[in-house]
């Protein structure tokens, strides 16, 4: 009787241990890429957006005043998912009815680039639109003969994918940005600097707009640069040592897809920048910068929404109807892509163009830190809920045994 007991006791023992093991840290919530516009964390994240648009039409971060590049940077996630921005109305103005009432408020070539890429995106005519011709004024005021736009590497990546959006020959561009890379594959935001993977990744994205083939040489070396820069929890470091970010995990996937690749594929201790990506997304919808800082949450939320969707710059309009949702893109079929350049509180060069750091590889500009929030890594996953209960049934029933027994003489 007493081996018994001793058996039914270790059997207990084994199953409390097993109810004491983690269901969701450490297992992968999606297995598929990339997400259709319908999925969960897609739709959170529009629902987010909405919240950021003021009675102008025009977009922000949460307090802030509408700003022309939070406005161009959502419009284009909008058409992303499948969805008309003319149709996304507060107070009766759209961000396009907000677009047009600024079209004399662009700073920089990048207002002028992002203005001809978020236009192409919403299937307006970015040679005549309130009145301008942002096409002509960007060659005419920022084009050098060189091929270089304006003084800085990413405003270059950013002229040539505007132009190459609106069919315009760039090859003199592309040629000046080759000759930007450095001997590790990777580009800066500024000549002469050192490479960094957000502005690498953007570089790409150009390069494959204009029509560069995936498997050239300046493709191929910029490639194996970004796979420098995966860290061990799946994500994307923006330069050094630093944390992995929505805003790099964002512009390298982009990058990847443009390329034909999977960024499932690319993975560190068997965890990829997918779901590293995901696990930043937050109750409300939005996505923060790291696992523990918060930063510019509406530029990391339409970053996420594009390259979930598996969606490279320029953005395309849908090729149907604007009422009908957009079908879910293709991994393997490489789309044109564009380097982002961010709202003047955007961290990084290749995400914060609009405001430069003096260099490539000083730290990321002032982020707002915060208590670290809960991650959507703690998800419970389907299934696990009803095992557990029955492995936890079972337990009692064996307690309830061994305590019938003992009772026996």
């Amino acid at each position: 009787m007493r081996e018994m007991i001793k058996v039914l006791l270790s059997f207990s023992l084994l199953l409390v241990l097993m109810l004491s093991i983690p269901t969701s840290a450490s297992i992968t919530n999606h297995q598929h890429y990339p997400l259709n516009q319908n999925d969960v964390e897609i739709q959170n994240a529009l629902d987010y957006l909405h919240t950021l648009q003021n009675n102008d039409g025009g977009f922000s971060n949460p307090d802030e005043e509408s700003a022309v590049s939070n406005t161009q940077w959502t419009i284009m996630a909008i058409v992303a998912a499948g969805e008309d921005p003319h149709e996304w109305k507060d107070n009766s103005h759209s961000p396009i009815d907000y677009l047009r009432g600024n079209a004399n408020n662009l700073t920089g070539s990048t207002d002028y680039e992002r203005m001809i890429l978020a236009l192409v995106a919403a299937e307006e005519d970015p040679r005549d639109f309130a009145g301008k011709d942002f096409v002509a004024e960007l060659k005419k005021e920022y084009l050098k003969d060189n091929g270089q736009f304006s003084d800085f590497t990413y405003t270059t990546i950013w002229g040539i994918l505007a132009l190459s959006s609106v069919g315009e020959d760039v090859s003199t561009s592309v040629k000046w940005l080759k000759s930007q890379q450095n001997d590790d594959g990777g580009f800066a935001w500024v000549p002469g600097e050192k490479s960094d993977y957000d502005d690498t990744a953007a570089a790409i994205e150009a390069l494959i707009a204009a029509g560069e083939n995936p498997d050239s040489k300046v493709i191929k070396d910029a490639l194996e640069y970004l796979k420098t820069g995966l860290n061990t929890d799946g994500g994307f470091k923006f330069f050094g040592t630093s944390p992995s970010n929505a805003a790099s995990d964002a512009w390298v996937v982009q990058a990847i897809v443009a390329c034909g690749q999977d960024p499932l594929e690319w993975t560190e201790n068997n965890n990829n920048p997918i779901d590293h990506l995901l696990s930043l997304q937050q109750s409300d919808g939005s996505f923060n910068y790291t696992s523990y800082i918060k930063s510019n949450p509406g530029y990391m939320t339409v970053c996420a929404i594009m390259a979930l969707l598996g969606s490279p710059y320029p953005i395309k309009p849908p090729l149907h109807s604007k009422s009908t949702p957009a079908p879910t893109p293709a991994i393997l079929t490489p789309t044109p892509t564009v380097t982002p350049t961010t709202s003047t509180s955007t961290p990084a060069p290749a995400s914060t163009p609009l405001q430069p750091t003096p260099t490539a590889t000083a730290s990321a500009p002032a982020l707002t830190t915060e208590t670290s929030p809960a991650s959507n890594a703690d998800t419970e996953v389907p299934g696990f809920g009803f095992l557990f209960g029955i492995i936890g049934l079972s337990a009692a029933v064996f307690v309830f045994v061994i305590l019938r027994i003992s009772k026996k003489p």
